[in-house]
C-alpha cells in the first residue's frame, strides 16, 4: 500500500521546485503571458509581478499581447521540450514530477536562464491546458 502521508519539502530542495509547484496553479493564459515576459526578467517572481501589473492595466502592454507572444514562443519551443522529456511520467507526487521534468529540460536546454527554465517546465507539465490556448491565440511560430 502506498504512503499517503503529507510531507514537507526537503530543506535542501532547490527553490525552483517550490516556485514551480506554486506556478502550476496559474491559469494557462497567465502562464503564456509569463513565458512572453521571462526574457525581460530572469526571476520567476519578477515575471509574475510584471504580468500582474500588465493584467491590471499598469503598463502599455496588454494581456492579449503577452498571451499571443507567449503562445508564439510556446509553439516554437514545444518540440524541443518534447525531445527533452519524451516520456513524461505523471505522478501524484507533484514535487517528484516537477523534479524529473525540470531536470530533463535543464539538461537539454542548457542556454536558458533559471526563470525561463521554470516557466518552460510549468508550461510543459501543464501542456494539456497550454496547447489549446496557444492554438487559439493565432499567429505562426
Amino acid at each position: 500500500m502506498s504512503d499517503t502521508r503529507f510531507t514537507l519539502p526537503a530543506i535542501d530542495a532547490p527553490a525552483s521546485t517550490e516556485t514551480g509547484v506554486m506556478l502550476l496553479g496559474l491559469d494557462p493564459e497567465r502562464l503564456l503571458a509569463c513565458l512572453a515576459v521571462v526574457t525581460l526578467a530572469d526571476d520567476p517572481g519578477q515575471v509574475a509581478m510584471l504580468v500582474d501589473h500588465v493584467r491590471h492595466g499598469g503598463a502599455h502592454l496588454t494581456m492579449p499581447d503577452l498571451i499571443t507572444a507567449g503562445a508564439h514562443h510556446w509553439r516554437t519551443i514545444r518540440p524541443d521540450l518534447a525531445a527533452a522529456d519524451p516520456n513524461p511520467v505523471v505522478s501524484a507526487a507533484v514535487r517528484q514530477t516537477w523534479d524529473r521534468a525540470h531536470t530533463a529540460i535543464a539538461a537539454e536546454l542548457t542556454t536558458v536562464g533559471p526563470a525561463r527554465l521554470v516557466y518552460l517546465t510549468v508550461c510543459w507539465l501543464r501542456r494539456a491546458d497550454i496547447d489549446p490556448v496557444a492554438a487559439l491565440s493565432g499567429g505562426e511560430p
